[in-house]
């Protein structure tokens, strides 16, 4: 029975005892108004003196992980609470947890959550909404706790297999995988010998001229930088969600980028969106890769520069011998002229053509493709549906 109906028939009653002045209609008529009082302020006692705490394992995720937290809930006013209903909100998709728990008159309630993570970009978690009842059902009160936190979701990477430059005489294109620091096969000096040096590169000719240990000092074997260019233009994305232009080349640049700082490559990554001018420059290690699926997480391909004209302006960055991968749906021949250019100057480039045609209405990128073969340019045409990983890892075409 509702309150409403309890209210409706306390007041019928109270009505009668007046009319007839029996004593018992007079009691139950007090009973009745008690017992709305009571289950009203239950109701709002149920509510009052909680503390929500969320603790989160880690505040970055990636997309196909999780994120996983632990809310704890605190009793700070000595009360019974035999029905509270908990409901969690936040900005992540999909993300809506309710519980039901009990405290009795002190007490702390913990239980853990872990959500899966759908989509990169930058989330909030929280805040809590509470709604507590009378034992009767009479009455519910409701109550939020801004217990929030934030969590950053990184785009998803793929494996890429043999992916190598995109051209085969890159200066240091085919470095080893045997670590980073590699020696050439020539001696370009020798100095003392200091502890850790590697007995076979102790120089005995040397060694016994000076009368003291000697060891030969090799080149450093130069490795090309590596450049991301991501087309971040609105105008030339199509499709929506995550089968757009703009997922699928956030994911191929952090792809790359990961399979290259693996190989021991300092990487960079250029991409200009209407709020934001992404510029990393070209560096080395977890702390890199970090970096840019951290830029790639909340960038969007809102931007209004050309691609051709982002080229123009900040390839002044690459160095000679450097390369450089752009990853793009336009369809502008302008884009490759400059990287012919760019060539030109010594810079490597390739291109990652994403088909329009195959996201929304376009047209083909037949004539681009041919255009790129035809400079000499290699590059990787991917289309909606397809395995990303597998794409990239068959090669450069052209």
């Amino acid at each position: 029975m509702s309150a409403l109906k309890v209210a409706l028939l306390t007041a019928t009653i109270a009505a009668l005892a007046v009319a007839s002045g029996q004593s018992v209609l007079f009691h139950l008529t007090d009973v009745l108004a008690a017992t709305l009082i009571i289950a009203a302020l239950w109701s709002w006692l149920g509510v009052r003196g909680l503390h929500l705490e969320r603790h989160l394992r880690q505040d970055r995720a990636q997309v196909g992980g999780t994120v996983d937290q632990r809310l704890v809930l605190h009793a700070r006013i000595p009360f019974p609470r035999v029905w509270i209903e908990i409901e969690d909100t936040g900005t992540l998709p999909d993300y809506r947890i309710g519980r039901v728990i009990a405290l009795g008159l002190t007490g702390v309630r913990s239980w853990s959550i872990s959500v899966p993570c759908r989509r990169r970009g930058l989330y909030r978690l929280g805040p809590a909404h509470l709604r507590a009842s009378d034992p009767f059902g009479l009455f519910t009160c409701s109550r939020r706790l801004d217990a929030v936190a934030s969590v950053l979701v990184y785009p998803a990477t793929v494996a890429l297999t043999g992916l190598t430059l995109p051209a085969g005489q890159l200066l240091g294109g085919d470095r080893r995988r045997t670590g980073w620091h590699q020696t050439a096969s020539h001696v370009s000096g020798i100095r003392d010998y200091h502890p850790g040096d590697p007995v076979r590169h102790v120089h005995w000719r040397a060694t016994a001229h000076a009368g003291r240990l000697m060891v030969k000092e090799f080149d450093v074997e130069p490795v090309a930088d590596i450049w991301i260019f991501l087309d971040a233009e609105a105008r030339v994305q199509r499709g929506e969600g995550d089968e757009s232009t703009e997922e699928y080349g956030v994911t191929i640049a952090a792809s790359l980028a990961r399979h290259f700082l693996a190989d021991g490559r300092a990487v960079g990554m250029v991409a200009v969106a209407s709020q934001r001018r992404v510029v990393i420059p070209a560096d080395r290690g977890q702390r890199q890769l970090i970096k840019l699926l951290e830029e790639l997480a909340i960038l969007r391909a809102d931007g209004e520069e050309p691609i051709a004209e982002i080229l123009a302006a900040e390839s002044q960055r690459c160095s000679r011998h450097a390369a450089l991968i752009i990853i793009t749906p336009s369809l502008d021949e302008a884009w490759p002229a400059t990287l012919q250019g760019l060539r030109e100057r010594g810079i490597q480039a390739g291109a990652v053509v994403l088909e329009p045609s195959t996201f929304g209405e376009a047209p083909s990128s037949i004539l681009l493709v041919g255009t790129l073969a035809m400079l000499g340019i290699p590059s990787i045409l991917v289309k909606r549906g397809d395995q990303i990983g597998t794409v990239l890892s068959a090669g450069w075409r052209g």
